[in-house]
């Protein structure tokens, strides 16, 4: 009886740690380095997920929601780890590119 619910609220805390793009966030486009050539930079991002599902993920996410916070438009990914006990990162540049 207990080992049912254990699972239960495993699966509730878990789901709870999802990262979700926010509007704004929806709207970055991932470019590449030809592309980002035409872009100025708005800041670095950096963003390491240690816990919850799809780590990479909700760590891409995350970089996109700053880039967009910060009044971004795309982002470029300079780096990505994925480690299961470490978790993952993201490294990039937040931009905002002309129309």
């Amino acid at each position: 009886m207990l080992k049912p619910i254990l699972i239960c609220a495993a699966m509730v805390l878990l789901a709870g740690c999802a990262t979700t793009l926010t509007g704004a966030a929806e709207k970055v486009q991932i470019v590449t380095a030809a592309q980002k050539e035409k872009c100025q930079i708005v800041k670095l991002v950096t963003f390491n997920q240690r816990l919850g599902p799809d780590k990479p993920g909700n760590a891409m996410k995350a970089a996109l929601n700053e880039t967009a916070a910060a009044g971004g438009n795309a982002f470029y990914v300079v780096s990505t780890s994925s480690d299961w006990a470490e978790g993952a990162s993201v490294v990039g540049e937040a931009l905002r590119c002309g129309s």
